[in-house]
C-alpha cells in the first residue's frame, strides 16, 4: 500500500529538482553560449568576412518581424556565424495565400575575420 504513494511522489517531484537545479546557471550559459548577431542590410566589402550560406528563418502564420528573429539568430548560430549580411524582411503569402500573410528574413550567414562591430558597420544586434 506505501509502494502505490511513495512511487508516484517520487515520479512527480523528480522532475521539479532537476528543473530548480538547472535555472540556476541558465542565465550564464546564454550570454556565453549565444553570442549576439549582427544584422546588415547591405553588402560590405568581401574581404572582411568569408561567405558560409543563404539562411532564411519564417513564422508559420501571420505575425511580427520581432517574433522570428530569434529564429534567424538561432540558424545563423547553427552554422558558426556572427553576421548576417543582405538581411531582408518581408509578409510572404503562406500555404494558404488568400487567408495567411506570414513574416520572412533572409540574409547571408557570414564569418567575419576580425571582431564585429555591429554599430560601426550601420546592423543591428539579435540574440
Amino acid at each position: 500500500m506505501k509502494l502505490r504513494f511513495i512511487l508516484p511522489a517520487l515520479f512527480l517531484t523528480l522532475p521539479l529538482t532537476t528543473y530548480a537545479q538547472d535555472t540556476t546557471s541558465q542565465a550564464q550559459m546564454q550570454t556565453t553560449a549565444n553570442p549576439p548577431i549582427c544584422l546588415i542590410e547591405g553588402t560590405p566589402s568581401a574581404e572582411h568576412y568569408k561567405s558560409i550560406k543563404r539562411i532564411k528563418a519564417a513564422k508559420g502564420t501571420y505575425g511580427g518581424f520581432e517574433e522570428v528573429k530569434p529564429k534567424l539568430a538561432i540558424v545563423a548560430r547553427k552554422y558558426g556565424a556572427d553576421v548576417v549580411i543582405n538581411y531582408h524582411q518581408s509578409q510572404r503569402f503562406g500555404f494558404w495565400p488568400w487567408r495567411i500573410v506570414r513574416p520572412v528574413l533572409t540574409g547571408t550567414a557570414v564569418k567575419w575575420n576580425t571582431p564585429v562591430d555591429c554599430t560601426a558597420l550601420g546592423g543591428k544586434q539579435i540574440y
